[in-house]
């Protein structure tokens, strides 16, 4: 039996070494299925350019190059580039993909030089220059992954949705109807809140999870001032950039990467045993108690 067009459904779906949702509402169970099978086959085709674990894929390519050499891209391999190449900037290198998977200095130290990437928009082509990189774009990825979900969602007229990648990626679009928007709590025990969100996306990094995995790529050291950072945003792609680069960045910086934004917010708690947040920019006007 077909779920009626108000309720609230939800698909799941695996894909980029994790668990993706698309809950729908709005659509009935039947036409629900065949659009979100749509979103989560362009989740496939993306890991297949994305992924820095296969061989075959753009990003692996890249990490193969030799300085000075080129590859042409496909059109979405290069946006998210271009995406990540913004946030480097924007945050002054907190944010940096080049740094592959290296969880120490002297991990990443070991690697030698690091190299850069200059993008050619003309015809879609990627130079290294100076050294050989090491791509991975973990940070940014599920992010952009979600917006482009929600594009295909879209061309389905499938308005009503929110898109979840890991749990730490979260992208919303049209509220439910009757709904203040699409429901999310943030954190735990005394310090969970909640916020609201319609048409925009949230990102989360911190070390509650995974453990220390954040490298400060200007130190090459850990970042040790933030135990869990959100980032609120209109694309998916750049929360989840950014919510990685407020782990390292002061709060003055946050502020100024939030002020320099509309629409962008940061909520930050410094410490595991920490019974306050920081709530920075726009997210004061959607959390929960500000």
């Amino acid at each position: 039996m077909s779920a009626a067009p108000d309720q609230v459904t939800v698909f799941r779906h695996n894909a980029m070494a994790t668990g993706f949702e698309i809950h729908v509402s709005g659509q009935s169970r039947a036409y629900a299925e065949q659009a979100v099978g749509a979103a989560f086959g362009e989740l496939d085709r993306l890991e297949g350019l994305l992924s820095r674990y296969q061989e075959t894929s753009e990003i692996s390519c890249i990490n193969l190059l030799a300085p000075g050499a080129s590859l042409r891209l496909s059109p979405d391999t290069f946006e998210c580039l271009e995406t990540a190449l913004r946030m480097h900037a924007l945050t002054g290198g907190a944010f940096d993909p080049t740094l592959g998977r290296a969880t120490s200095g002297l991990e990443a130290k070991e690697t030698g030089p690091k190299g850069r990437l200059e993008l050619e928009p003309a015809n879609l082509t990627v130079t290294v220059q100076g050294a050989s990189v090491s791509l991975d774009l973990g940070a940014i990825g599920k992010g952009f992954a979600l917006d482009q979900m929600a594009e295909v969602l879209g061309e389905w007229q499938v308005a009503q949705a929110l898109l979840v990648g890991g749990g730490s990626s979260i992208l919303a679009m049209d509220r439910p109807a009757g709904a203040r928007g699409w429901e999310i709590a943030l954190g735990s025990g005394t310090l969970q809140r909640r916020i609201w969100l319609e048409r925009q996306s949230i990102g989360s990094s911190g070390t509650s999870v995974k453990g220390q995995h954040i490298l400060d790529p200007i130190t090459l050291e850990p970042p040790n001032h933030v135990h869990r950072a959100w980032a609120i945003c209109d694309m998916a792609a750049e929360s989840d950039a950014l919510s990685t680069a407020w782990m390292c960045l002061s709060r003055e910086e946050v502020e100024e990467v939030c002020g320099s934004r509309p629409r962008t917010g940061a909520i930050l708690q410094a410490g595991s045993e920490s019974h306050e947040l920081v709530v920075i920019g726009y997210a004061k006007e959607i959390l929960e108690g500000t």
